[in-house]
């Protein structure tokens, strides 16, 4: 308000009269964000005409008509202020207050509808209750598994997930961390320079590396690593639009057998991007979800949206490009936090 009266002392001169302000947050981003606007009508006081005695009817005539004037502006100027009390009104009923925990779960990303769903869950208790209703729509997967047989993990998703990156960082913890044998497929002979940064990490840990360029080369791939504890498989990023490109990959992937296929979906990713990737990659018999990028995404409140969205336990998350180190099993505790803080 402050500044506001200044601009307009600034613009007006300091003779202005203030006739009316009034200060409220309006909605942007969807709903997601608000800002504060001020209002101020303010008027111009004009030096008073100098009178002097009365000289004839010309004189008369004109001192009536600034009079006249001045009566109409002070109609007008009363008009204007029924109509800015009659929109303050207006914009009060139809924007109510919001609580902080629903203001703060739009400010980190949440949808507004799930926003309003978890805080009447929570209700006014605090943060304790809205981590627990956030945590009841979070589910989580675990890490990969062994424990009945070779692990055979496909990695799949939109272009530009991270996927060939995360399938590294896969390969190098169960080598260097978990000491267990690992193999990598690729079915990504479509991307520029998708092979060899694959092969470069295969050299370093010394994993054998396959390419399929056909169902033929896949089901011969797994045949000749059948001995390896985990085989990663990682494919190449389609639109989730592209369902001629979809139904191959689909395919591809029936040859191999997976054991388990998760759903890489970038952090930073247009939430209508996200689900649209949910609904596409369905098909491809997805059970669970990895979340990349979350470094780089400015709000994580879109886990929870993403959690309901895909009906999928998380598996995994990653937060930068370290390899095998920005990799982490997903934790439910941990992923509302994210959600309640809104970033890293």
């Amino acid at each position: 308000m402050q500044n506001a009266l200044a601009e307009a002392r600034r613009q007006l001169g300091d003779g202005l009269t203030v006739l009316h302000t009034k200060q409220y947050d309006d909605s942007a981003l969807f709903g997601l964000a608000r800002k504060p606007v001020v209002e101020i009508l303010a008027a111009v006081d004009s030096p008073a005409p100098s009178i002097r005695p009365a000289e004839g009817p010309t004189q008369n005539s004109e001192l009536r008509t600034q009079n006249s004037d001045v009566v109409l502006l002070a109609r007008q100027v009363a008009d204007i202020t029924q109509i800015l009390e009659r929109m303050d009104a207006g914009r009060d009923s139809t924007q109510p207050d919001r609580s902080p925990a629903l203001e703060r779960l739009l400010n980190n990303g949440v949808s507004t509808q799930m926003a309003e769903i978890l805080t009447q869950e929570a209700g006014p208790e605090g943060a304790a209750e809205a981590l627990s209703a956030i945590g009841r729509r979070i589910k989580c997967s675990g890490p990969i598994s062994c424990d009945k047989g070779q692990a055979r993990v496909a990695l799949v998703g939109p272009t530009g997930a991270g996927k060939t990156t995360t399938a590294a960082k896969l390969a190098s913890h169960y080598t260097l961390n978990e000491g267990k044998t690992v193999a990598l497929l690729t079915l990504d002979t479509y991307r520029v320079g998708a092979i060899e940064q694959l092969a470069t990490y295969a050299r370093i840990l010394n994993a054998p590396l396959e390419v399929g360029m056909c169902a033929e080369d896949v089901d011969a791939a797994v045949e000749r690593h059948s001995d390896k504890d985990i085989i990663i498989i990682d494919t190449v990023g389609r639109s989730q639009r592209d369902q001629s490109n979809l139904d191959e990959l689909a395919r591809l992937l029936r040859q191999a057998r997976p054991t388990e296929v998760h759903l890489t979906v970038s952090a930073q990713a247009c939430p209508t991007a996200q689900k649209e990737a949910i609904d596409a990659f369905a098909r491809l018999r997805v059970d669970r979800l990895l979340v990349t990028k979350l470094d780089e995404a400015p709000r994580l409140g879109i886990l929870v949206d993403l959690a309901v969205a895909g009906l999928l336990p998380f598996s995994y998350v990653t937060f930068g490009q370290e390899v095998p180190d920005d990799l982490a099993v997903a934790d439910k505790d941990s992923l509302s936090r994210l959600v309640w803080e809104g970033s890293l």
